[in-house]
């Protein structure tokens, strides 16, 4: 049988052969920032250190979290298109769970991505694009609805009404929950998100590590999609239903995130 890790990483080393079949924004430039500034926090000394010097090589980005967005920043750019698969993956909604065989051989997943660029930064640390793929991604895999279902690439075709104002679940999930919660205030957010966190032991990736992640997505994306109708109208109740769901997300992956880095950097 082919091993998970066999499976994931083909899935990288062939992804230039597809183009992108799905809409994605991924956490939108707050979220994204967020996400990178608290991992960043959470990260050793030695680690911070190596990722101010990895951001120096961009000068176009001011800091991690900024270079977080740099992964959407060039999906309009024709020679990046084979990255454009990575930020999600789908699963069956008949299915319970995410497997290995969900993340396709020709153009990889987010699961495939994320393993593929811990590799290159295992043997070349000094690559600020894996970096910044690598980093961009696990936001990305801790957002429930970019671990969801291709027949409505990941709610961008469920419809509904935010505060009286028309928009889809994947987007609601991506930006306007996030804004509603303050997050148009990134630092005093970070804060607020790190203030109780215990930074994790630096951590050894692998591709059960990455596909457990997913399907802790995967389970939410479940929950959300079970209490929603399209075209309903949502506001206070589902922001405080869901609100600290999403931030816990956000911290769990921060957490990981800063555990891989420090694996990667502070222990090497």
């Amino acid at each position: 049988m082919t091993s998970v890790f066999f499976r994931i990483v083909a899935g990288v080393l062939v992804s230039g052969m597809i183009s992108w079949t799905s809409v994605v924004w991924g956490y939108g430039d707050h979220g994204h920032r967020a996400f990178c500034d608290a991992a960043y926090q959470l990260a050793q000394p030695a680690t911070q250190q190596h990722i101010d010097e990895l951001v120096a090589k961009h000068p176009e980005y001011e800091n991690f979290g900024t270079l977080c967005h740099w992964a959407d920043d060039i999906k309009s750019q024709p020679q990046w298109d084979w990255a454009k698969p990575h930020h999600y993956v789908n699963f069956p909604r008949h299915a319970a769970k995410v497997s290995p065989e969900d993340c396709p051989l020709e153009g990889g997943c987010v699961l495939s991505a994320i393993m593929h660029h811990y590799h290159v930064l295992q043997h070349n640390p000094d690559d600020w694009a894996a970096l910044a793929f690598l980093a961009h991604f696990m936001g990305d895999l801790h957002q429930p609805m970019h671990v969801s279902f291709a027949d409505d690439l990941g709610g961008n075709r469920a419809h509904l009404m935010y505060y009286d104002e028309p928009t889809n679940l994947h987007i609601l999930w991506d930006i306007h929950m996030l804004l509603r919660r303050g997050y148009d205030d990134v630092p005093a957010k970070v804060t607020e998100l790190t203030v109780t966190l215990t930074p994790l032991a630096p951590l050894a990736l692998s591709a059960d590590d990455v596909l457990a992640w997913a399907n802790e997505s995967a389970a939410i994306t479940r929950r959300i999609y079970s209490q929603f109708r399209d075209g309903q109208a949502l506001g206070d109740a589902y922001t405080a239903q869901w609100g600290p769901i999403l931030e816990q997300r956000m911290q769990q992956g921060a957490q990981r995130l800063a555990a891989v880095l420090d694996q990667l950097f502070a222990e090497n």
